[in-house]
């Protein structure tokens, strides 16, 4: 009796996934991609660290950080601020990762989720840099056009980075839903079902920072009392 050979799923290249997660952000797209040999932890924290290394170069506080350490620490720390900065700012990433992963998929199988931990960070991992890229070029591209101070407070001005500042709000809340569904694919769940898990999610980080924030108040004014 001859046995019919499983045909072998083919990697997807890094690019039809961007398109793919950024132009058909569905179920059956993020099946797909979690479909895909190399959806691992590993691959997952790779594209992080790149993902952060992006922000990190091409985000606008670079320039901002840059020239607060040239004026007090002089130019020729720059280099090593920039190499430290660019090694801490993608290790805080990967936990991030890691961390909000691995609430996602706790609440998720509180809620009959049926995924993996590896494929939610790879799924969540992969399809940032394009959401990333966009964002930095939207939210920098007033400054290709502000030049002039005089014409960086003008009513023309105001309103290119008022429209840069909407498009740039659409493209990350566009990403959410693009990682909502990733989530629900991922799980095994309703879109609704997901959004809902992760507006919980939300919803007890923010009552714990909350709580941290408020004790570490409290302690801050009971020992200066003792002062």
């Amino acid at each position: 009796m001859e046995t019919k050979a499983i045909p072998e799923q083919i990697s997807l290249k890094w690019f039809d996934i961007w398109c793919l997660a950024f132009i058909r952000p569905t179920i059956k797209t993020f099946s797909q991609i979690i479909a895909d040999p190399k959806a691992g932890i590993k691959w997952g924290i790779i594209w992080m660290v790149i993902s952060t290394l992006i922000i990190w170069f091409a985000g606008l506080q670079r320039p901002l950080l840059t020239a607060f350490v040239t004026d007090n620490f002089g130019p020729q720390v720059v280099f090593y601020f920039l190499l430290v900065g660019a090694i801490v700012f993608a290790l805080f990433g990967v936990i991030i990762l890691l961390i909000m992963a691995a609430m996602s998929h706790g609440l998720a199988r509180l809620f009959a989720g049926a995924g993996t931990f590896h494929q939610l960070v790879y799924c969540w991992a992969v399809i940032s840099p394009p959401f990333i890229l966009l964002s930095g070029l939207v939210i920098n591209l007033p400054s290709l056009f502000l030049s002039s101070r005089s014409f960086m407070f003008s009513t023309t001005g105001w309103t290119l980075q008022f429209i840069s500042l909407l498009v740039f709000t659409g493209v990350n809340l566009y990403q959410f839903y693009a990682e909502v569904v990733a989530f629900s694919a991922v799980e095994k769940l309703g879109i609704l079902k997901g959004f809902g898990i992760l507006i919980l999610q939300a919803i007890i980080i923010s009552i714990v920072v909350a709580c941290l924030s408020f004790s570490f108040q409290t302690l801050t004014m009971n020992l200066a009392q003792l002062h």
